[in-house]
């Protein structure tokens, strides 16, 4: 074995994939997937299409179940400046943040940011935030095992690892675990890695035996129009059928359109999504996001939000002390999300805003 194919948890060593007998080609751990026994819809929806227009604003309780933060290289936050953070969420209405790792965190040394998430949950104790875990050095160690090679040993490490994490009792979940991500913003280091990739799926089937949510991104069409959804929407049928029992929520409304959404949350009852307002369209124009150009909710994802309202939760995806963001811009973009909730009828937008988060992630245990 490649020595250098062991993994340290929380400092995800880039891989050198030489060749040895145990190497396992990418082309002989792919797992046969099912047929879809749906139809998948190709369509790329125009984004001027019916919106909802504002009016009052959705004013109850919210939970945002995807959120990021991100240290100044090696420096840790200041207590001011997670006490803002704390001050931030509750003064926008959030009751509880849920946050967890970018995808690509997980390139380089990731131990220092791990470590201050651990320390802030131990200060906050979890009545403000909660984390998920585990999906940075994941998605980054599948990736690189999929675009090289990977040994038994190796993957094994990475799955008692994995264990280790969800047995240690601090998280609620595994997030937020890169499969498709692409490009979009012109500076993005991509993953991509089919789901039916040996790695991919086993470490699915140990997160399932633990009784932990997964979110999952998963982009379905790359920027420049490759499609990688039959691959995505068969890949989901697998786990599934592999693992019926699967929680598993998809970010950003799966980067697809209603029409497949609805289709998959009629095949899959454990089946969760998340949704965020999307800012700046012009990098997303691809991937169906919920709004247009004035952050308006567009009516077809209204109308399948207030026809399947138990399915749907906020996930904002907002990235503290990224670019400006902060407590207050927090705030600013979380009343932009309560005037979006406003325009669905009261009782989808309190299940979408807090009911469904409260009821899975609201108690202390996964």
């Amino acid at each position: 074995m490649n020595k250098r194919t062991f993994f340290l948890p929380f400092c995800f060593i880039l891989f050198s994939f030489s060749a040895c007998v145990s190497d396992i080609k990418k082309q002989h751990a792919l797992i046969p997937t099912p047929e879809l026994p749906y139809k998948i819809d190709r369509r790329l929806l125009p984004h001027d299409r019916p919106a909802r227009v504002y009016g009052k604003s959705y004013e109850g309780p919210m939970i945002d179940i995807h959120v990021h933060i991100k240290i100044r290289g090696s420096e840790d936050r200041s207590l001011k400046e997670l006490n803002d953070v704390i001050g931030g969420i509750r003064e926008a209405g959030v009751e509880l943040g849920i946050f967890m790792p970018r995808p690509n965190e997980g390139r380089g040394d990731s131990q220092e940011e791990h470590s201050w998430r651990r320390q802030w949950l131990k200060e906050h104790g979890g009545k403000t935030i909660k984390l998920m875990c585990c999906g940075n050095y994941l998605g980054q160690w599948i990736n690189n095992a999929y675009h090289g090679t990977y040994t038994k040993e190796g993957l094994n490490t990475l799955l008692q690892w994995l264990a280790q994490d969800l047995d240690s009792g601090i998280y609620i979940g595994v997030g937020e675990f890169g499969l498709y991500h692409f490009n979009k913003s012109g500076n993005q280091w991509v993953i991509k890695y089919p789901p039916n990739f040996e790695p991919f799926v086993k470490a699915v089937d140990l997160i399932v035996k633990k009784g932990y949510w997964i979110l999952l991104h998963a982009e379905t069409v790359e920027p420049g129009g490759a499609s990688y959804e039959d691959k995505f929407f068969r890949g989901i049928e697998l786990l599934y059928k592999r693992n019926p029992n699967l929680k598993l929520i998809i970010a950003h409304t799966s980067t697809t359109n209603p029409a497949n959404v609805r289709r998959m949350l009629q095949r899959y009852p454990n089946l969760m999504i998340d949704f965020k307002i999307v800012r700046r369209l012009k990098p997303w124009w691809h991937t169906e996001p919920v709004n247009n150009a004035k952050q308006e909710l567009h009516e077809d994802w209204a109308k399948l939000f207030e026809e399947m309202p138990e399915r749907f939760m906020v996930g904002t995806d907002d990235k503290f002390f990224r670019r400006g963001m902060d407590a207050e811009e927090y705030k600013i973009r979380n009343s932009r999300m309560r005037k979006v909730l406003g325009t669905l009828n009261p009782k989808a937008a309190r299940m979408i805003a807090y009911e469904n988060a409260k009821r899975l992630f609201g108690k202390n245990t996964h």
